[in-house]
């Protein structure tokens, strides 16, 4: 654990750390000394009333330098929790930067949160609180048990033993918690993110009635899963504990049993057994500590090695020095790819997309296309293969050279807390707002507005409807005026209103852009230089609207189901009856 916080903490956190422990185990050795010299004190009170007063002076020194020792380490304490702290956060988030995108999934975004609040409290805590025990109730006993063998070889051998049978119920004690600690962290962060999912889907559940049906529900089952584990870790950690205090009484009867037989055997003096029964007695405080703390130790423990877990997942390799591309073509080369379920996505993917062109994608669901603008936009990086942008490999432009390349629309939007302004500003904060307000379509809604520019969106944009929600988006990619566009689905779920002004946009954008758009709306897809048609992670039909719609092909196929589909129309019952 402390090796944890010296690999976690930076030079001068572990700077502090090792003064703060120092400082500690001092503060130990003197509160076991000071416990030592009860012995002779006594034995002067009863046999050598002259050294009495030297004894005691030995005791008030030891005490008062205690107390100074445990001033100073209380203070170096915060400061570590302090440093802590700062370096937590900044680490954590410098890493959370280099992770690939696609590693942000909806699963995690509850136990993340909870590593960032509750865990790096509870780390921070570990030395500003917790450490002090921990240390003392080791230095303060070992002390003891050395000393023990200077008063008689037989009383420091109980110490000891009793020492070994206590680190063994305390390590029970402390495993028992890690292992059903880990149960509860895990469920606890699938309650979070199920929580968020609650409030963010109220119309979705509203609108099927799962709020009265709370079987259908994954938050109530969370719940109870969390629950049951919590329960698990509190009954399980008290068996543990009741085991620890259980051997530690033991070991406390079994020296005072040993100490008095020894002075009824007369190889003990009176005056070494009253002062052992005391030492032994005090002796029960910083161990008691120790035990009663060891649950919350080991869950701090927990928290560090989750933090060093999250820190270990390996980042995108950057490169030092990223290669500069000669122009904005895009070649994905024998790419194969495949997720963490081991299922292979792209399998062998072999094209070319000319710098300047418009490029629509279509094909059947779960055939790769979101995948494959992920791979252009290195959400991840290609198990074999490579992509290329103007004739880099997108590893060596590194993440920085990617975005700066590319700018990307999906179906789902996210708006930030904040204005509109701010959200459209935050791709070039010194663009051309009312330009790229105007080509999107989105001044419409602006002056509709009552506020205008400075209207707040709300919490993921919620106060916007989805089409107002995809005109910011589009906005934003205008203003970053990157060569590159990948659009998924950019229109999937519109009106026909938003997606009249939406596909302006997009015509906007390809104008003297490289522009990638997965999209099955027909008019997107007749608009496009090139269709690709994507099946089984290959590319298997390529040419324009007219080539593909003579091949009568799986492009002919979808493109005569659009047709008949937009034809479709509900005609009221009554209406067949008055042809």
């Amino acid at each position: 654990m402390i090796k944890y916080l010296f690999e976690l903490l930076d030079e001068r956190g572990r700077r502090h750390l090792r003064v703060m422990l120092a400082a500690q185990a001092g503060q130990g050795v003197l509160q076991g000394l000071a416990f030592l010299f009860v012995v002779p004190l006594v034995a002067a009170l009863i046999e050598q009333p002259g050294t009495f007063w030297l004894w005691l002076a030995a005791i008030v020194a030891a005490v008062a330098a205690h107390h100074l020792l445990l001033a100073w380490s209380t203070s170096l304490g915060y400061l570590v929790g302090t440093d802590v702290l700062t370096s937590f956060h900044e680490r954590i988030g410098n890493h959370l930067a280099t992770l690939p995108i696609g590693w942000f999934r909806a699963d995690r975004t509850g136990p993340i949160g909870r590593l960032l609040g509750k865990g790096t409290m509870d780390v921070a805590n570990l030395p500003a609180h917790l450490l002090r025990h921990v240390v003392v109730g080791v230095t303060t006993p070992a002390t003891i048990i050395v000393g023990s063998y200077v008063l008689d070889w037989r009383i420091g051998l109980a110490f000891t033993a009793g020492a070994v049978l206590c680190a063994l119920a305390l390590r029970l004690l402390m495993t028992v918690v890690r292992r059903n600690d880990d149960d509860y962290e895990h469920d606890i962060g699938a309650g979070a993110s199920r929580i968020v999912e609650y409030a963010r889907q109220q119309p979705t559940l509203r609108a099927y009635g799962v709020l009265d049906r709370p079987e259908l529900g994954t938050l109530e089952e969370s719940l109870v899963r969390q629950q049951g584990s919590q329960s698990r870790l509190t009954i399980r950690g008290a068996w543990a504990l009741i085991v620890f205090f259980g051997t530690l009484q033991l070991v406390v009867t079994g020296v005072i049993a040993l100490t008095v037989a020894l002075t009824l055997d007369g190889t003990v003096a009176l005056a070494v057994m009253a002062g052992v029964l005391i030492v032994t007695l005090r002796m029960l405080e910083p161990i008691s500590q120790l035990g009663e703390l060891a649950g919350h130790v080991q869950i701090n423990a927990d928290a560090i090695r989750r933090v060093r877990e999250l820190l270990a997942v390996p980042p995108l390799p950057e490169p030092a020095h990223p290669a500069e591309p000669s122009g904005t073509g895009i070649e994905l080369s024998k790419v194969r790819f495949g997720y963490d379920e081991g299922r292979t996505v792209l399998d062998g993917l072999d094209v070319t997309i000319p710098a300047g062109s418009f490029t629509a994608i279509v094909g059947p669901s779960g055939s790769g296309k979101s995948t494959l603008l992920k791979l252009i936009g290195r959400f991840f990086d290609v198990d074999e293969g490579a992509v290329r942008i103007g004739g880099c490999d997108v590893r060596e432009l590194g993440t920085a050279g990617v975005s700066r390349l590319t700018a990307q629309v999906f179906q789902d939007v996210y708006l930030f807390e904040g204005t509109i302004a701010d959200n459209v500003r935050m791709a070039a904060p010194d663009g051309d707002l009312a330009w790229a307000a105007r080509v999107a379509r989105l001044d419409e809604v602006v002056e509709r507005l009552p506020d205008g520019w400075d209207t707040r969106v709300g919490e993921a944009g919620s106060t916007l409807s989805g089409g107002e929600k995809q005109r910011v988006s589009i906005a934003r990619a205008l203003l970053k005026n990157a060569p590159i566009v990948l659009l998924d689905e950019a229109t999937a779920a519109l009106d026909p209103a938003n997606e009249a002004a939406v596909a302006d946009a997009l015509h906007e954008l390809a104008r003297d852009r490289t522009v990638i758009v997965v999209a099955h709306r027909l008019s997107t897809v007749v608009a496009a230089d090139r269709i690709l048609v994507l099946d089984g992670g290959r590319i298997t039909e390529d040419g324009d609207h007219d080539t593909l719609l003579a091949a009568g092909g799986t492009y002919a196929r979808f493109w005569h189901e659009r047709s008949r589909a937009r034809g479709w129309q509900l005609i009221p019952p009554h209406a067949k009856e008055h042809p």
